[in-house]
């Protein structure tokens, strides 16, 4: 049941604690069953970025057994895997010095954790949020087919219905486990899941009520900065004209400089394929959307393909610390002034994340490339 809510999970951000807070020691042991792997991880997943850290691993013994360390300086989430790209079998959190997890990889769903109450919850709130979510998936592909094969307006009354009886459903329950769980990162799990189930001010209102309750909580006045800051963004730029449609025009030249001040010409990819991608370290949907950059990138970047980052930050260090936490490691360039950037006026784009795909003629063939978009159109232009 966890695996199917894993994609709302990854684009959630589950929290860091702060570089100067004391960080406290936890152990992560117990056994994993029916696995070949030889080694076993233990996985953080950081605020924000979706950057993935190793925190330590460990030899799987003969018996199945397994022993891992971590620190934290507050609580955050952290997953168990088999390999570094491996789908996690386990996720813990780390409320108790001492957790222990018993796991079978033929039957990932079931796995047991002792001695941590939150990673319990966490568990358990999984299993059951998960089923309604697929109920309430099933109900929506069945009103499509009902759709295409014509049914009648009372049939599909009726299944309208029972969706929208589901739907309820499943936001009362997450509602209702975040306003009765006294742990931080269980909140955070459950609203991250599923914020697309909530309207945009029900989903405000989760949110104020999660910070209220965990004042101290670094990693959760930080999603709430976040959040803040990006409403306040779509409303300033919902007033403003639609994004400028570049697809088969010629790609206009922009000349920014990178990190170390050089200045980087878009004309200098010319002969490539180029994604230019406008983003900043303040913008959550950005960050979110740079792991899907990252992995196209590693998959396509032997193949006459490049990525331009232009950051639309302001400050030096927000800028280089995203890029090194989000391992973009292509070319970035800025002049850290913004909205007021040479690049917004160049592109005339009015929000980010943007991007276009420039060919190797200087032709812009694609914008706004999200992704499975982004992976299905390089890898239809680089065959």
């Amino acid at each position: 049941m966890i695996r199917s809510i894993i994609f709302f999970i990854s684009f959630f951000p589950c929290i860091l604690a702060c570089k100067h807070a004391a960080k406290k020691e936890f152990e992560v042991k117990g056994t994993v069953k029916n696995t070949n792997d030889k080694m076993v991880y233990l996985q953080e997943t950081p605020l924000g970025s979706g950057q993935r850290i190793i925190e330590d691993s460990s030899e799987i013994k003969s018996d199945g057994s397994f022993q891992l360390k971590g620190k934290a300086g507050e609580e955050s989430l952290f997953s168990l895997i088999l390999s570094q790209e491996a789908y996690p079998f386990a996720y813990v959190i780390n409320d108790a010095s001492e957790i222990i997890v018993n796991a079978d990889t033929k039957n990932q769903n079931d796995y047991e954790v002792k001695g941590s109450a939150a990673s319990k919850s966490l568990k358990e709130f999984s299993i059951a949020s998960s089923a309604k979510w697929i109920e309430l998936y099933r109900l929506g592909q069945e009103m499509d087919s009902l759709k295409k094969s014509g049914a009648t307006d009372s049939v599909l009354l009726l299944i309208s219905f029972k969706g929208e009886a589901q739907l309820k459903d499943l936001q009362d329950y997450v509602g209702g486990y975040i306003k009765n769980s006294s742990d931080p990162i269980t909140c955070a799990w459950a609203l991250g899941s599923y914020e697309k189930v909530f309207s945009m001010n029900d989903y405000q209102v989760l949110l104020n009520s999660v910070v209220k309750k965990f004042p101290n909580h670094k990693g959760i006045a930080t999603v709430k900065e976040m959040n803040d800051r990006q409403q306040a963004l779509v409303a300033q730029k919902s007033q403003e004209p639609r994004d400028v449609e570049w697809v088969n025009k010629e790609a206009p030249n922009l000349s920014l400089p990178d990190m170390n001040g050089h200045e980087i010409k878009l004309s200098s990819f010319k002969g490539k394929y180029v994604l230019v991608d406008f983003w900043a370290s303040w913008c959550l949907p950005c960050r979110q959307e740079n792991p899907n950059v990252v992995t196209a990138y590693n998959k396509y970047k032997n193949k006459n393909f490049a990525i331009l980052g232009v950051s639309l930050d302001k400050e030096k260090d927000d800028w280089a610390n995203a890029v090194q936490k989000d391992n973009l490691s292509w070319t970035q360039v800025s002049d850290l002034q913004e909205w007021n950037s040479l690049a917004v006026a160049t592109f005339g784009f009015t929000g980010i994340p943007f991007n276009v795909l420039i060919d190797p003629k200087g032709k812009i063939i694609a914008q706004n490339l999200r992704g499975e978009e982004l992976e299905n159109k390089l890898e239809e232009v680089l065959k």
